[in-house]
């Protein structure tokens, strides 16, 4: 199996479905969070071509009833293969497909979005779904590092002044809000959502957009906020768990 760099596949999710539009309303679906580049193959042939040839996204959605190869085989042969077994795998299914689903869980498939597909209920399972993976959602700090050319020592310095910028202005930014002074308190979750871009912090960079767009809620973005907070914090986590000397980072 080809061994992608590390920067050729961040945040690539793989969409797979012989039915063309099942798998359009996903990947409209999925564009709204704004963190993926969406890949598709129609039918699970195609998806392990793709996957045995270098692709490793970060994410995988997969139909269960398909020609040539169902998505129980692909779920398989990716568990099998140890560059591809961590990777996140949702079930799209109908609901007359629940014994195929629990079979996928028991494999190891990290959620399902029921089909047909309907806008509000999906969301809410990717919602959870994306909990669960949300290390998986982020960039990977030596790619981090890569990619802003900096060692570990510095990485640790951004996120840290990022986390006390955090503490610091999240009470400023809801108060503003709850003002009504959603201008302002606009340009302080435009500066929030730069920083989690420039550190890798896809999802919650996405969630923040979302929730600052027509008239923020003070409530939603004390929320996001709040994740972010966690975000930075497993990231920093994250980084030390990848360094040998870990005095270096305190």
């Amino acid at each position: 199996m080809t061994r992608p760099t590390a920067m050729e596949n961040i945040m690539k999710a793989l969409i797979v479905d012989d039915d063309v539009v099942s798998r359009i309303a996903l990947m409209d679906l999925l564009s709204v969070y704004g963190i993926f580049d969406l890949v598709e193959a129609e039918d699970g042939v195609a998806a392990w071509d793709m996957l045995a040839h270098g692709l490793h996204p970060v994410i995988v959605f997969c139909d269960v009833r398909m020609p040539r190869m169902s998505g129980i085989a692909l779920l398989e042969k990716m568990k099998a293969e140890p560059a591809l077994s961590q990777v996140p795998f949702v079930l799209v299914s109908s609901a007359s497909d629940r014994d195929t689903v629990l079979q996928a869980v028991t494999l190891g498939a990290v959620g399902y979005i029921l089909k047909p597909l309907h806008a509000a209920e999906a969301r809410a399972h990717l919602e959870k779904i994306f909990r669960i993976t949300l290390d998986k959602l982020a960039e990977d700090p030596a790619s981090t590092m890569r990619r802003l050319n900096i060692g570990p020592d510095r990485l640790a310095a951004y996120l840290s002044a990022f986390a006390e910028q955090l503490l610091a202005g999240r009470a400023a930014i809801v108060a503003l809000l709850e003002a009504g002074e959603g201008a302002d308190a606009r340009l302080r979750i435009d500066s929030v959502h730069t920083g989690c871009m420039t550190l890798g912090l896809w999802h919650v960079a996405a969630q923040l957009d979302s929730a600052r767009r027509g008239l923020p809620d003070a409530r939603t973005v004390a929320t996001v906020l709040g994740e972010v907070s966690e975000s930075v914090r497993r990231q920093l986590s994250r980084l030390r768990a990848g360094v040998p000397d870990e005095g270096a980072l305190a």
